[in-house]
């Protein structure tokens, strides 16, 4: 198999400029460890999801990890559960699912109907309410509809991304905001590793509007590549 010279060193130097602004992010918010492999894998899983490669799988599961601990650590226990239950199965899933269906180098994807759409708001709206509810019986449980309606977006969003459907940046855009106003006032109140769980959650903010630019690039170019294989068969 041959390497793409130029892609190998860009993806390098992302690696390696991720590290070394992980770590300095690490020593301003003296947030050595947790912090700093959090925003380490979180950055790198969605870089590579982004650009339709099956290796934000493997950063995925350790962010997932890291980022389950300082989560449970500030009594949002929405994540905890879902990461156990939901999360880790689906990034094994995805992986399998991502590796069956290539297209060149990337995934091959697929787009919404707005059925689709409908239903899949409904649920969240569902789901969002039942899940806030238990949590909040949970005595030491922290912001629980916002803890529990950011995790069923999340949800939403990984089953999407395993199953290849472009429109889970949208959602995970959606939870971008839920994310955010969850780790503001946990900053405010002056949390445990809140500090690089904000700037964690604003990194995935700007990389979901990148993948959102870069999924639509790939799905209009393979579109173009089956529709001119499929004129030139017939």
């Amino acid at each position: 198999m041959k390497i793409d010279k130029k892609i190998f060193l860009k993806n390098t130097l992302v690696v390696i400029g991720t590290l070394l602004i992980s770590l300095i992010l690490g020593i301003i918010f003296n947030d050595y460890i947790w912090g700093t492999l959090t925003l380490f894998f979180g950055f790198l899983n969605s870089y590579y999801m982004a650009i339709g490669k099956w290796q934000n799988y493997i950063f995925g599961i350790f962010f997932t990890l890291t980022y389950t601990y300082i989560c449970t650590i500030n009594g949002l226990y929405g994540w905890l559960i879902f990461s156990i239950v939901i999360y880790l199965p689906i990034q094994i899933y995805g992986i399998i699912n991502w590796f069956k269906n290539k297209q060149g180098k990337e995934v091959k994807m697929k787009s919404f109907t707005v059925k689709n759409s409908l239903i899949i708001c409904f649920l969240v709206l569902i789901f969002s309410g039942i899940l806030g509810f238990l949590l909040s019986l949970i005595p030491s449980q922290n912001l629980a509809f916002l803890d529990s309606t950011s995790q069923i977006i999340n949800i939403c969003g990984v089953i999407l991304v395993a199953i290849r459907f472009r429109e889970c940046w949208y959602v995970w855009l959606a939870n971008n905001i839920i994310d955010l106003s969850i780790w503001i006032i946990n900053t405010i109140k002056g949390t445990i590793n809140s500090e690089m769980a904000l700037i964690t959650s604003i990194m995935y903010l700007v990389m979901n509007i990148i993948g959102v630019i870069c999924w639509i690039k790939i799905e209009k170019t393979q579109k173009y590549i089956n529709n001119y294989c499929n004129n030139v068969k017939v």
